[in-house]
């Protein structure tokens, strides 16, 4: 890994921390909403993006397509890593009631989404305490560490959207 990569990763880790701690002090519950989860996305792929084209003209001004894939997803997982042992730290020592109430709030989210659907309430039922036993999982250490291996995948989707926008392709000499 260059150091471009790490400390864009360290950077980008801390963004989501303060992200995560901004939404933790309005309203715990905000951390259940998938729209929040979802937008935060898309900001850290503009951020990638930007460090990317950043480290390309320090470089010399050009970057193939994998070299720009190599150096997104190093930035994804060093900022991935950081964030999960943020959240870890955050759900098991410093709020541990902090996993039932973003948990009862997804509970409650699905079960209107469900009810907006027509979905019998016996069904609703059965998948409601599928979602509370996964969500109590996810939110211990491991789950989080199993979390951040289904995030990378994530992670190489992602770096090959961010790839594509920091590829420079050198002016073929005649």
């Amino acid at each position: 890994m260059n150091n471009h990569a790490i400390k864009s990763g360290v950077i980008l880790g801390i963004i989501g921390i303060v992200i995560t701690l901004l939404l933790y002090l309005i309203d715990p519950t905000l951390l259940a909403s998938g729209w929040i989860g979802f937008g935060s996305l898309i900001i850290f792929v503009g951020i990638v993006a930007y460090f990317g084209i950043q480290h390309r003209n320090e470089s010399g001004g050009f970057m193939t397509f994998g070299q720009g894939w190599v150096y997104s997803i190093q930035v994804f997982l060093i900022a991935g890593l950081v964030s999960t042992i943020f959240r870890i730290l955050l759900f098991n020592v410093i709020d541990p009631e902090l996993s039932e109430i973003v948990v009862d709030q997804m509970v409650e989210n699905q079960a209107s989404t469900l009810s907006g659907f027509g979905v019998p309430e016996d069904q609703i039922d059965e998948q409601l305490d599928k979602i509370r036993e996964s969500g109590m999982e996810g939110n211990t250490p491991i789950g989080m560490l199993k979390g951040f291996l289904f995030l990378a995948i994530v992670y190489a989707v992602l770096s090959l959207i961010t790839g594509a926008i920091i590829k420079k392709k050198e002016p073929e000499l005649e």
